[in-house]
């Protein structure tokens, strides 16, 4: 049986998103003006109880957000971090000062080729020590058309990464943010193989003081549609049409 304490349940967003464990490619899709960053730090506060391991790019905010985001919602990211549990990806250090030094070694040359390789052997390493399912989180994907990369050079990044999941305990969760035509190319092609699909959009109307946006849940042919609201300590979730005063309860 279930605990009460089980995020799945008792968490708004991630009883929404309902994720199992044979979705191996979770897809994120944030739509200009709106923001699906609560979906990741979510999604990271159901992978900790369920003590996967992580490997966490992170280009879309600093640590010290996820760390300010996941204390709020009731996990400790340094903590694990320190622990071993999760292995954290930074562009601005990971990928300029410490994989920008082995470009002169790389086969085919290209900062995205070093990182995937790094990737690939901390991977590796999470392999070797323990059997609980190691989940690959980018957030966000497309920060590196917005650094320079080539669209040939992040689709081929991006299959490489998803080319990870073929083995069993490897799981993939990415997010990546649509506003230009590259951006589409890039996502089209992750949204094609996914197994769970989450599109984030702003309200059609504009601003509202009650919903702060729409969350599309699609698996296969099912389609789920959710308002959701943003708090200080959290996201509330609900049905299209369902009265406003819930979101207080």
């Amino acid at each position: 049986m279930a605990s009460l304490t089980d995020p799945t349940i008792s968490n708004p967003v991630l009883s929404s998103l309902k994720v199992k464990s044979e979705d191996k490619i979770i897809f994120i899709r944030e739509n200009s003006f709106a923001d699906s960053n609560f979906v990741i730090t979510h999604l990271i506060k159901q992978l900790l109880y369920q003590q996967c391991r992580i490997c966490f790019l992170m280009m879309h905010n600093s640590f010290e957000h996820y760390q300010n985001v996941g204390k709020k919602l009731g996990y400790d990211l340094r903590q694990t971090v320190e622990m071993g549990n999760v292995k954290v990806f930074d562009p601005l250090e990971d990928l300029v000062e410490n994989i920008g030094q082995q470009l002169e070694d790389a086969n085919n040359g290209g900062i995205l080729n070093c990182l995937f390789d790094s990737i690939k052997k901390e991977i590796a390493s999470f392999l070797s020590n323990s059997n609980s399912p190691i989940y690959l989180v980018i957030d966000d994907l497309s920060h590196f058309l917005d650094l320079g990369a080539e669209l040939s050079e992040m689709v081929q990044f991006t299959n490489n990464c998803i080319n990870l999941t073929g083995e069993g305990n490897i799981f993939a969760v990415i997010n990546s943010h649509v506003s230009s035509k590259n951006d589409l190319v890039v996502a089209n092609s992750v949204q094609y193989v996914c197994d769970l699909f989450v599109n984030v959009s702003s309200l059609k109307t504009g601003r509202s003081t009650d919903v702060t946006g729409l969350m599309t849940v699609q698996r296969g042919e099912n389609e789920q549609k959710y308002h959701f609201r943003a708090f200080d300590r959290g996201v509330k979730t609900f049905r299209p049409g369902e009265a406003i005063f819930n979101l207080y309860k």
